[in-house]
């Protein structure tokens, strides 16, 4: 069998890539767990916005610190108080300022820290200058920096950051966030009444945390401490009927894009395949003529049949702008069959021009759907029956753009086809579908070396693959031709490589039926 190869688009990745995300966010919509990780997380994404507004909160503060430590006189009096004062009203960073001086003496900005603080209040520290501390409820956690300065040392409450504003608007005690370090835990949130919600009993011990309930998010702060978050599945649910509508709204664009993209593709098909069926009805799919030259003998042995649009304006449209479209579209039989009856024609008034039969081939590319098709095997022999040609005249070039899907029917008609005295030969060889077992079921005689490695036949590797493929037709015992020899050095590898057979722009171009018919090189 012939291993398929699939073709892969622009287009194709497009559609694929968008209905991955429409399925994702379906998912989102009707799964609760997609909706318990996306909300982790995005309250992942919040609070590390948040431990980053908090370090630059320090560095401003240092800062200011910096500047701060030559205005103060260290003695505690009037003017250091109006000093802190000044620092804590112009910093947005500052929600509490006190010096406390070598001599002993301490003072602030008038905030009654007493009532802020506990005695007994646990802290963490996460370096020499930053400690985590709680208040006197312990329902919120307080960044402290204290930073050495001339005559003491200053230590600031750094402003509290915004509740996480996917917790800001949850329903009352229904998350808890715990900081932890070294067996010591800091609360925020009402930790009697959150507690009791969401581990069914007030906490007993600080360490026991774990043991009740897992985290929603754990992550590390400042590489010293953990925060970590706990919920009710409230919040969850909260979260989800929060984002629904925008869920919605992205679900109905997402769509809405495919829709258009589908209709777009359909109705750019049905444009093409229109077109197409009406340049084969207008007979502007024409054939060019290429010369294969025999480069020992320096004689013409056949020609390719290669396709042209001509456009009623006079242009003349490549079939790799158009074939692929009518593979696609499946206007390829037509077209084919009727290159075949065009060939046969213009055979047929060669012949007549030159009094006798030809003793070229015309190679006709066809398609793997069309080889696979019944009829051709009836067109063939109706278009040599109807022009009195001669089988020898016509060969089938089996191009590799795809692969051929029954390869059962494909031989049939490939037996059918050698027994009328038509050959059958390979295009694109070492870049297509070709095997040694397809080779065989198709009882090809001759296989064409692509365009590709003959451009660089003088480097190794093209080189190498060359003579592989030269092995691998000695080996089927069929003839080959080199596809695409634009110069001597070209032809003269190839001859010393043992392939003869040349076709390219070294030799001739694809012309019109009507400059073929008046070549003065034609020979027949």
């Amino acid at each position: 069998m012939i291993i398929r190869r699939p073709s892969i688009s622009l287009y194709n990745i497009t559609l694929v890539m968008l209905l991955i995300t429409i399925g994702l966010v379906v998912l989102a919509l009707t799964s609760h767990t997609v909706g318990r990780q996306l909300f982790k997380y995005n309250l992942e994404s919040f609070e590390h916005q948040r431990t980053e507004n908090y370090l630059q909160s320090i560095k401003s503060t240092s800062i200011l610190l910096d500047n701060l430590q030559y205005h103060l006189s260290y003695s505690c009096d009037k003017k250091d108080i109006s000093e802190l004062e000044r620092a804590s009203y112009y910093s947005s960073n500052i929600r509490s300022i006190s010096l406390e001086t070598d001599s002993g003496k301490i003072c602030g900005d008038h905030n009654n820290l007493s009532k802020l603080y506990d005695p007994l209040t646990e802290k963490i520290p996460l370096n020499r200058e930053v400690i985590l501390v709680a208040n006197a409820d312990n329902d919120e956690s307080i960044l402290q920096y204290r930073k050495k300065v001339v005559g003491g040392i200053i230590t600031v409450d750094i402003e509290k950051q915004p509740i996480n504003s996917l917790l800001s608007d949850a329903c009352d005690n229904c998350w808890l966030q715990v900081i932890e370090n070294n067996g010591i835990s800091l609360y925020t949130s009402d930790t009697k009444h959150a507690s009791k919600i969401i581990f069914s009993h007030p906490l007993v011990q600080n360490n026991a945390l774990n043991d009740m309930v897992k985290p929603i998010l754990s992550i590390p702060f400042h590489n010293k401490a953990w925060i970590k978050y706990y919920v009710t599945p409230e919040v969850i649910t909260g979260y989800r009927a929060h984002i629904k509508p925008f869920l919605l709204f992205i679900l109905s664009g997402l769509i809405f894009i495919v829709l258009v993209m589908l209709y777009r593709r359909y109705h750019s098909t049905s444009i093409i395949q229109f077109l197409i069926l009406n340049a084969i009805k207008q007979k502007h799919l024409v054939p060019y003529y290429q010369s294969i030259i025999d480069a020992e003998k320096g004689i013409t042995c056949g020609y390719e049949v290669l396709i042209r649009w001509e456009t009623k304006k006079g242009k003349v449209i490549l079939p790799d702008e158009f074939i692929p479209q009518c593979e696609a579209n499946g206007v390829i039989t037509p077209l084919t069959f009727q290159l075949i009856n065009t060939v046969a024609r213009d055979i047929r008034k060669l012949e007549m021009q030159h009094g006798k039969t030809l003793p070229y081939y015309f190679s006709i590319n066809i398609s793997a759907s069309v080889l696979q098709d019944p009829e051709l095997i009836e067109i063939t022999r109706s278009a040599l029956a109807h022009y009195h040609i001669a089988p020898h005249n016509i060969a089938f070039e089996l191009t590799e753009r795809s692969p051929i899907d029954n390869i059962e029917q494909a031989e049939q008609n490939c037996i059918k086809l050698n027994a009328m005295g038509i050959q059958i030969k390979l295009d694109d060889v070492g870049n297509g579908y070709c095997d040694f077992l397809a080779l065989q079921k198709l009882q090809a005689t001759t296989i064409k070396i692509d365009k590709v490695f003959i451009d660089d036949i003088d480097s190794l590797a093209a080189n190498t693959i060359v003579q592989s493929l030269v092995a691998f037709a000695d080996k089927a015992e069929v003839e080959v031709i080199a596809e695409g020899v634009e110069t001597k050095q070209q032809a003269q590898i190839l001859i010393d490589l043992g392939i003869r057979y040349h076709q390219g722009f070294l030799y001739s171009k694809p012309i019109p039926f009507y400059l073929l018919a008046n070549d003065k090189n034609f020979n027949a």
